[in-house]
């Protein structure tokens, strides 16, 4: 019970994390390029609460439908209003009709004819100001949801190009633009993370990496590495600790790699190529490190030094992910997927053997594995999305149906869900039969 209230502890935060940066990156390019939000949720819904910001003008005229409210006169501050809207000649917003929520009907006032609002900007929040033909509405909804799984940016005309400042009626560059900056975001935030980690201050155990045993047939015996031998540096790196070579060997693996080692009173530099190791899920050389002359450093970099040295962090972190799915490919294997359960376990796990440093390095990894995941060619995602705006700009600007593309994006959906189900059920076994996920 313990390892599961630490699981989900730690995931839930960390899921908010990495939503809210992803969605920020839809809801700022948006609002950049002129596209109205309606709202930005964390969670999806029921809703918890929710909170009008924002100062929208909004015009009215002698043609405008009033529901629930006698006319434009019984407008207040503070009053929640359903506004459906037209644009004007000038770019600004004409209300077509005006619904107090929760206004009695009997109000209702037909002083026009009947309009399809399927073309209208519907927006919806609080009066903040009244004027003579006009009001100026709050109409930027921040809400949090009972569902904590996800978040969310909800975009004015998401399909249709003649609602007004809809996303749809955007260019292609700006709509692009809109749906990549999710993703974007999730690949900068580890960067950040990466700065912060390293200006932490950590006690970090160095000493001298001594070869204590070379497996027989590996490639370290076939390129006559010996036991005894110090592991100074790989491909010019100082080699300080276990976890400095298992890096080395990983960022390498598959290719030659330079190892220079004490050897008695001499220094000999020696070519060795990992090797993957299908069982262990990394690349190996064959030897068994010993730590000797073992020390505790505290250890930490000021900011000027952590940014540089975050972006090739960040560099080498992509180079491990395709290192390890190139290495089990190579072996005819690929990497077991984890769920929101494996995920949330191994989470659970890493935050209790490493605190804040394991935790962090966790969302660093999601953080990754969502921009990819959402940059790809998948229905329902962003990539999914991107896909269609890039057929248009290759059609000359010639778009795919609304009803075709969600079509497309509702299928997407539905396997995604039937594979999210399928991982989800291999979790559950795996922790049933008391298997770790770290491996």
């Amino acid at each position: 019970m313990d390892s599961f209230l630490i699981a989900i502890a730690s995931l839930l935060p960390l899921l908010v994390v990495l939503v809210v940066v992803h969605e920020f990156g839809h809801f700022a390019t948006a609002r950049a390029m002129g596209i109205k939000v309606l709202e930005f949720g964390i969670g999806f819904p029921p809703r918890a609460f929710g909170i009008y910001t924002g100062r929208t003008p909004v015009l009215t005229d002698s043609a405008t439908l009033f529901a629930g409210l006698p006319g434009p006169q019984a407008i207040q501050p503070g009053m929640r209003l359903k506004v459906s809207s037209a644009e004007d000649a000038d770019g600004n917003l004409l209300a077509k009709r005006v619904e107090a929520v929760g206004g009695p009907r009997e109000h209702e006032k037909d002083n026009g004819p009947r309009f399809d609002d399927e073309d209208l900007l519907k927006h919806e929040g609080k009066v903040r100001a009244v004027a003579p033909g006009s009001f100026v509405l709050a109409d930027m909804l921040y809400s949090v949801n009972l569902m904590p799984l996800g978040g969310f940016v909800r975009l004015a005309g998401e399909s249709n190009p003649n609602v007004p400042r809809s996303l749809a009626s955007k260019g292609a560059g700006a709509r692009l633009l809109v749906l990549a900056a999710g993703p974007f975001m999730n690949a900068i935030l580890p960067i950040a993370i990466f700065t912060i980690l390293l200006m932490i201050p950590q006690e970090v155990v160095v000493g001298r990496l001594t070869v204590s045993e070379v497996g027989p047939g590996t490639a370290a015996a076939e390129s006559q590495i010996q036991e005894g031998d110090v592991i100074l540096a790989a491909n010019g790196r100082q080699i300080e600790s276990r976890r400095d070579f298992a890096r080395e060997v990983n960022l390498n693996g598959g290719s030659r790699m330079e190892l220079l080692v004490q050897r008695g009173d001499g220094e000999r530099l020696l070519p060795v190529n990992p090797r993957f190791d299908a069982d262990a899920g990394r690349w190996l050389v064959g030897v068994v490190p010993q730590l000797m002359e073992s020390r505790v450093e505290t250890r930490s970099e000021p900011f000027w030094k952590a940014v540089p040295r975050s972006f090739v962090d960040m560099w080498e972190t992509l180079v491990l992910l395709k290192q390890s799915l190139g290495g089990a490919i190579s072996q005819g294997s690929a990497p077991e997927l984890s769920g929101p359960v494996g995920i949330a376990q191994v989470t659970g796990e890493i935050t209790r053997q490493a605190g804040l440093t394991g935790w962090l390095g966790i969302g660093i990894l999601l953080s990754i594995n969502l921009a990819i995941l959402n940059i790809l060619p998948i229905p329902m995602l962003d990539g999914g999305r991107i896909v269609f705006v890039a057929l248009e700009w290759v059609r000359r600007g010639k778009r795919v149906p609304p009803e075709k593309e969600g079509l497309v994006h509702m299928i997407g959906l539905a396997v995604l869900l039937v594979g999210i189900v399928i991982i989800t059920a291999n979790d559950i076994n795996r922790l049933l039969e008391g298997r770790s996920f770290l491996g």
